[in-house]
Parts: structure tokens; sequence; C-alpha cells
């Protein structure tokens, strides 16, 4: 018998094959109906905290950065301008 036929035969049984029957549909849908949240791991816990440092570090350090960046950038516009009237 040679590969070719092997095959043929691999594939016709293949086709033959029924495929399992699977319904997690009732499954899922009891766990979403029921409303029950899943615990929080001290993973997750530790990860929320790390985030919230994390934003409160953040959103300050941003208005002092924008701050400065407009008291900065304040005298360069009228020194420009001085600069373009000389010219």
């Amino acid at each position: 018998m040679n590969w070719e036929k092997r095959i043929e035969i691999l594939a016709a049984r293949a086709r033959a094959e029924r495929p399992p029957q699977v319904d997690v549909a009732q499954s899922v849908l009891r766990i979403l109906a029921s409303g029950e949240a899943a615990p929080i791991t001290v993973a997750e816990r530790l990860w929320m905290w790390l985030a919230a440092g994390s934003a409160a570090v953040a959103v300050p350090a941003a208005v002092i950065a924008v701050a400065l960046y407009n008291a900065s950038s304040g005298p360069l516009p009228e020194l420009v301008d001085s600069i373009a009237w000389v010219m």
C-alpha cells in the first residue's frame, strides 16, 4: 500500500468521525446569572495598590510639569517677537 492510499484512508476515517458534543452555554449562563464576583487574590490586590500609588504620584507630577512648562515657555514667545521686530 503506497503513501497516497494510506493518506486517503486516514482522511476518510477523519471525515467519518463525529466531533464530541460540548455544550458550555448552560454553565456560562449559570455563572453570569449568579452575579457572584470571584474573590480577589493577594497578587491582584498588590497590583491594584501599585496602580493606585502610581496614579497618585503621576497626577501631581503631570500638574507640576505642565505648570513648569507654562512658566518657562512664557518669556520665550516674547523674546522671539522682540528679535523678529529688530530684524
